[in-house]
């Protein structure tokens, strides 16, 4: 394999409009993973009403898509070593159907858990091997030509889905949209059959084995470890912060096993994920920007989505409308940076602004989060957090990997993902940990303002459900005020440190 990516004409069977085409298969295929993610974090409560799971038993659902998600990201280039690229998008497409068609079928938490994790091993690696293909058939110029409908469906898609399962929820309940997504994979997999194409494989070296040689004890240990951490991390909002070592306790001991499992890859010759492989000051400068993208990503959606709800007594469907609008301003914000980011001087001033601007959000959401507060002044709050994606993102993507050779960017991006899986799970852990013993603090509070007037003739039933009513929504408003305001004072100081920094530039 040469060291640089052969050129798109040198696959004759891709005329150029075939070539814009397969730009936007490569994103679908990628948006496969994130409507399924977007959709599971946006229909949660009626999901579980549907299972009749509590949320600590629900939380299996979440973090066993996350789990298999991990396995399959370490498992692609070994597969696609074997099939090619187009072969392992395929293979994940249609165990993603699967994983579909038994979600919709599924009756409780142990049976839609599973569903998931098959979900999950099929889809999980979708963008890993998007994104490497991208890099295999297409040199740095040619790249934009690829990259404009990778955006489009990697944002598209995941935009829609907000607003999608709202309607379908309310409309024909919780299963159709897991019939949705199945009907996604299967038309993406046509998609994908159609334009993909078929000589691309990942860099190969003369000692590689085949798939039916790979350690797989090192797989179930990272699949067992990648589960107990990304639960235990999910888990934080389940326990009230004096909880501290049994907070710790679950994501340490995965975090443990996963770090076996890769001293056990390290010792490999030529390992399906090799550490020896990830290195370099502007590689793991850019896995930080990720994890801290992916990191606030999850603590956001959380947040915003909770808060519209259960704070601001938005409607599901609104709240779905709401956050769908915003994150098409996030979509047309990455469409033009493709375009006309080249011609940006000076990264780091971009990165910064980009926190800036995420700082800004939290911060004007903070101040305004007062019960009553309309769409109208929400909408334009969540569209700046949204247009920072390509400051955020997109640039961060581009710049972290222009000092990766090709033969190890399977490799960087394999285990990037894999970051950005365990990094969103942190987010909506800390997220959850925080407005958990936030809201119990601002009820306290609350209550105590209240109670010490009394009252001049005992409430009736309905009296004291209103205003119970009433303290749990201003305390849900207090608590998310004061972690956003905390957020938008995180963002300033990472600003600050992409001026500063001198790797990503």
């Amino acid at each position: 394999m040469p060291a640089d990516a052969a050129p798109l004409q040198a696959l004759p069977e891709l005329s150029r409009a075939r070539v814009q085409w397969l730009g936007l298969a490569l994103g679908c295929a990628t948006g496969v993973d994130f409507v399924a993610t977007s959709m599971l974090a946006t229909g949660t409560l009626h999901i579980r009403a549907g299972i009749y799971a509590t949320p600590d038993d629900f939380l299996w659902c979440l973090t066993a898509y996350a789990g298999a998600a991990i396995v399959a990201n370490l498992l692609t280039r070994r597969i696609a070593d074997d099939l090619s690229y187009r072969g392992y998008t395929l293979l994940g497409l249609a165990i993603a159907f699967v994983g579909c068609l038994l979600g919709a079928a599924s009756s409780n938490v142990a049976e839609l858990s599973a569903a998931l994790a098959v979900q999950g091993l099929g889809a999980g690696g979708l963008f890993s091997a998007s994104r490497v293909l991208i890099q295999l058939i297409a040199t740095p110029a040619e790249r934009p030509r690829l990259l404009i409908g990778f955006v489009i469906g990697t944002t598209g898609l995941p935009a829609l889905a907000p607003w999608l399962t709202a309607t379908l929820m309310l409309d024909t309940g919780w299963r159709m949209i897991f019939l949705v997504q199945a009907l996604l994979a299967a038309l993406t997999a046509l998609f994908v059959f159609c334009v993909y194409p078929h000589r691309a494989r990942p860099p190969r070296t003369p000692d590689l084995d085949d798939v039916a040689s790979m350690d797989w004890l090192t797989v179930l240990l990272i699949g067992a470890g990648a589960l107990v951490l990304v639960h235990g991390l999910a888990s934080l909002r389940l326990y009230a912060t004096g909880d501290s070592l049994r907070v710790a306790a679950a994501p340490l001991a995965g975090l443990a096993i996963v770090v076996f499992a890769f001293i056990r890859l390290r010792r490999a010759p030529d390992a399906w994920l090799s550490p020896r492989r990830l290195n370099g000051r502007r590689y793991f400068t850019g896995l930080a920007y990720y994890s801290i993208f992916a990191c606030l990503s999850g603590l956001w959606t959380f947040t915003v989505s909770n808060v519209m709800q259960l704070g601001l007594g938005f409607t599901f469907e609104t709240t779905g409308m709401v956050l769908t609008l915003s994150a098409l301003g996030g979509l047309v914000a990455g469409v033009a940076f493709v375009l006309l980011g080249a011609r940006l001087p000076g990264a780091r001033r971009y990165l910064a602004l980009g926190y800036g601007m995420t700082a800004a959000a939290a911060w004007l959401l903070a101040t305004r989060l007062t019960d009553g507060l309309p769409v109208s002044a929400i909408l334009p709050v969540l569209l700046l957090q949204s247009v920072a994606l390509p400051f955020t993102l997109i640039l961060v993507a581009k710049l972290t990997f222009m000092d990766t050779p090709l033969e190890d960017f399977p490799h960087a991006y394999q285990f990037k993902n894999i970051l950005r899986q365990v990094a969103l799970m942190a987010g909506t852990g800390l997220a959850g940990q925080w407005l958990q013993a936030g809201e119990a603090v601002a009820r306290t509070h609350l209550i105590a303002r209240v109670t010490p007037y009394g009252l001049a003739t005992p409430p009736d039933a309905a009296a004291l459900a209103t205003l119970s009513q009433l303290i749990d929504q201003q305390a849900v408003l207090v608590a998310s005020a004061n972690m956003l305001a905390v957020v938008a004072v995180v963002c300033l100081g990472i600003a600050a440190v992409a001026v500063w920094q001198r790797w990503l530039r």
